[in-house]
């Protein structure tokens, strides 16, 4: 199976970080500027990972509660399981090689705070599927029943970053990468929907949320291409290399969307190739992951 076993952010960062600290001067930026946009840029990835993770590792053991390549999918519990804890540290702490500096605002080191106390309870329930290799029906609704609302403390932590150190990066590159980073978390939530509507797990509160999932998925496309406003404000219309990465993304959608639709309608997981499914989340990863890597070469030009 093709597919992203772990959001590597060391090699992430080094292929975003392609343009020099000398490319500042010939664009009359001062480093400090270049510096902090570049920092709360990477603060926002960072942040926006954590979102994605909590969607990933429940995906992941929808995965293997259906067995589903099993030892896989186990596997990006374990690495995602050690990645969000990682992360958290980073965000608090900050991590030099990658430009990211300690957090020292206060309202963000509580949203932080929050998030490590949502942790605090789907963490060990993760932990023990990553222990014995197995998920039994206890932890798999524990999991199911809380990642959302471990994902809504991450999307408050992003929200926390942007708003406060609104005045060090442009509004339209910061509302850039939240798209962008809830595109890829929704890739992920929506599988996970439409597989727990497939075993009839709490399918109408499940099929609701996919509903809104899909629509949210469907708008973010639309903003990143400039059709649509976020928060008031619209994109830059998408060129070159971002244009082609959505094309990319309408291409993978264009399948994904029917059978999750299918799997709506049916509320049987035997109405699609599962497999064929994880692919697809992964693909769609994947594309959001190369905007990603743009828009963090682009802080650098601030």
């Amino acid at each position: 199976m093709q597919s992203l076993l772990k959001i590597d952010r060391r090699n992430f960062f080094k292929t975003a970080g392609l343009l020099s600290v000398s490319s500042f001067a010939a664009l009359a930026v001062t480093p400090s500027a270049a510096a902090a946009a570049v920092d709360i840029s990477h603060k926002l990835k960072v942040s926006g990972d954590l979102r994605t993770f909590t969607q990933r590792m429940a995906m992941a053991s929808a995965f293997v509660m259906l067995d589903v390549e099993r030892e896989h999918f186990l596997e990006v519990l374990r690495e995602e399981y050690d990645e969000f804890g990682h992360d958290i540290e980073i965000l608090r702490n900050g991590d030099p090689e990658h430009q990211m500096t300690a957090e020292e605002n206060k309202l963000v080191l509580e949203a932080i705070h929050t998030v490590e106390i949502g942790w605090s309870i789907l963490g060990p329930v993760l932990k023990d599927v990553v222990d014995t290799g197995t998920i039994d029906d206890a932890h798999f609704t524990k999991i199911e029943k809380t990642n959302v609302q471990v994902m809504t403390l991450t999307d408050s932590l992003v929200h926390r970053i942007m708003y406060e150190y609104s005045a060090d990066i442009p509004t339209e590159l910061a509302y850039q990468i939240d798209v962008v980073g809830m595109q890829r978390t929704l890739s992920q939530k929506m599988v996970k929907e439409g597989i727990l509507v497939g075993l009839e797990f709490d399918a109408e509160a499940n099929h609701e949320m996919m509903v809104g999932s899909i629509q949210v998925f469907q708008f973010g496309l639309d903003k990143l291409r400039g059709q649509m406003a976020h928060n008031e404000v619209f994109l830059p219309a998408a060129e070159g290399e971002i244009s082609d990465r959505l094309d990319e993304a309408d291409a993978i959608w264009a399948t994904l969307k029917p059978d999750l639709e299918a799997l709506d309608t049916a509320h049987s997981v035997e109405a699609v190739d599962i497999a064929e499914l994880a692919h697809k989340a992964d693909d769609l990863l994947s594309v959001f992951d190369a905007i990603y890597a743009i828009l963090l070469r682009r802080a650098e030009a601030v």
